[in-house]
């Protein structure tokens, strides 16, 4: 299972080769989260709790007969993926966190999740965050066009008072960043991934966009990991 990052949609995993690679060896479902893509676009944040976004998936499992899965998530995705995996343990074989990983910075947490929101709210605001993470031209525009900026400010505040953390996760688990996103892991994250066993790499020279746009770097590192550990 394929869990988009923020502002995008399912067909991003299409879009950059991840699903032709994947599909002869798995079958593979990437959804749109609520206020993403295709599904529903609520302008109340209580709509976006976590909780009810996990439920979602579930659905889904459900509806496809899939008792459990692997899933893999990049950025906002990555997130959804995490918290699928403390919230519903028995449906997630092993978990895969691109650009975003599972060790909340609580420390002024609020206030730096409510001031995104507030600058997403607008178009000029969208786009000089977009621009941040790395995105083209191209690609902002698209952006742009696609999404729902009160929409995408609810969805933001509703990360405001709740992560997911690695130390609830049992599923076995491959985190992934760019080494220009951020700085790359922080000390924290890494001692936290050697202290719980999760596998991380670094893609070089990567900003946030292009660590999912480099598909060859991140199948090279994430397929043997999906290899050992399919139900």
């Amino acid at each position: 299972m394929l869990l988009e990052g923020f502002s995008r949609w399912a067909d991003s995993w299409w879009d950059v080769g991840y699903v032709s690679e994947l599909r002869d060896a798995y079958r593979v479902i990437a959804i749109d989260r609520l206020d993403h893509g295709g599904s529903d676009k609520p302008h109340d944040a209580a709509e976006y709790q976590e909780q009810l976004i996990v439920s979602d998936i579930v659905a889904v499992l459900d509806a496809e007969s899939i008792d459990r899965a692997l899933v893999w998530g990049f950025s906002l995705g990555a997130r959804n993926a995490a918290s699928l995996a403390v919230m519903e343990p028995a449906r997630v074989a092993a978990l895969v966190c691109g650009g975003v990983v599972p060790v909340p910075v609580l420390e002024g947490r609020r206030e730096r999740v409510l001031a995104w929101a507030d600058l997403i709210r607008t178009e000029e605001g969208m786009r000089r965050w977009l621009q941040s993470m790395g995105s083209a031209e191209e690609s902002i525009e698209e952006s742009l066009a696609r999404n729902d900026a009160a929409a995408l400010a609810a969805t933001v505040e509703s990360l405001a008072d709740w992560a997911p953390a690695a130390d609830d996760i049992d599923a076995p688990s491959l985190w992934y960043v760019g080494s220009d996103d951020d700085g790359g892991f922080s000390a924290d994250e890494l001692e936290v991934a050697g202290r719980l066993g999760v596998e991380t790499h670094s893609i070089a020279g990567a900003d946030h966009v292009a660590s999912f746009r480099r598909t060859t770097d991140v199948l090279s590192i994430v397929c043997p990991f999906l290899d050992h550990h399919r139900p």
